[in-house]
């Protein structure tokens, strides 16, 4: 007897087994959000992205508008760093869950609109100014990020970017600098 109640207790036991067996498997977790960026990094990214987006728009401006084949030559080469130096960005923020901007700012916008306003030498002049202020804020902007932000990835990306900041910036007060000697030279042999 002891035997059929060994075989007794397993085959009821066996039914709540088997439906055990069947149940489905919890869902799996989604990943866990990335963790907020801190305000100054964020700044940043926003900051960044906006005086790329300028640098662009008034880059393409100067390739149809400019007198000077240095500056449009200039102009060209913001285009294609600035393209580059956006997408890093964006690539970078992709995984950290922020969008970046989808315009300028409105400050922006009206130097834009501005520089539209001019022609000849006169939009020569006032998109070199224009990158000169530009590329002086930015160089800040990012020695700021490279020196003290939190977000290691962003923080490199400021870094990485900081000597061709500089390259612009040095470019474009070198064809001022060359502007005025050329002028001074001119007026000194009109005399």
């Amino acid at each position: 007897m002891n035997r059929y109640a060994n075989w007794a207790f397993a085959l009821a036991v066996l039914p709540v087994a088997a439906c055990a067996d069947n149940t489905p498997a919890p869902a799996p977790m989604a990943p866990p959000a990335p963790p907020p960026m801190a305000a100054a990094d964020a700044s940043f990214v926003t900051s960044a992205a906006q005086g790329g987006m300028t640098e662009i728009q008034e880059a393409q401006l100067a390739l149809s508008m400019a007198h000077s084949p240095k500056v449009k030559a200039y102009a060209n080469r913001m285009v294609s760093d600035h393209t580059m130096a956006d997408d890093q960005l964006k690539q970078i923020v992709s995984t950290k869950g922020v969008t970046l901007p989808a315009g300028v700012s409105d400050a922006q916008t009206q130097e834009i609109a501005a520089l539209k306003a001019d022609t000849g030498r006169k939009f020569d002049r006032d998109y070199i100014a224009d990158q000169i202020s530009g590329h002086q804020a930015m160089l800040t902007l990012f020695q700021t990020e490279a020196s003290s932000g939190t977000d290691a990835d962003v923080k490199k990306f400021a870094a990485d970017t900081l000597p061709t900041v500089q390259s612009h910036l040095d470019q474009a007060q070198k064809m001022v600098a060359h502007a005025q000697k050329h002028m001074r030279m001119h007026h000194k042999s009109a005399s």
